[in-house]
């Protein structure tokens, strides 16, 4: 919009759509957690995210911040696919064979 720059506009739409979508999430993860056992996956994984909430919410708190690492995984994604098949690379020749 006019006016406004992109920044402020992301961290406005974020405010604006994410935040009361993230509340209602910590909400549900809060009342789910004593509800299922802290061993089954479905535990697991509510206590792992609610661990980790403070970053997975973070985005919301700047119009810079990045929602996801996309870009980051599609740059170590050759080296990650790779590392296998390098692993018994000696020499320069034997890596390009």
């Amino acid at each position: 919009p006019e006016g406004e720059s992109r920044v402020d506009y992301t961290y406005r739409l974020r405010q604006q759509h994410s935040v009361p979508l993230l509340a209602a999430f910590k909400t549900w993860l809060d009342e789910q957690a004593p509800l299922v056992l802290p061993e089954s996956l479905l535990g697991k994984a509510i206590s792992y995210t609610r661990n980790q909430w403070q970053y997975l919410s973070r985005y919301a708190d700047h119009g810079l911040a990045s929602a996801d690492n996309n870009v980051l995984e599609r740059d170590i994604r050759p080296f990650a696919t790779g590392r296998k098949a390098w692993l018994f690379s000696d020499t320069v020749e034997g890596a390009k064979a």
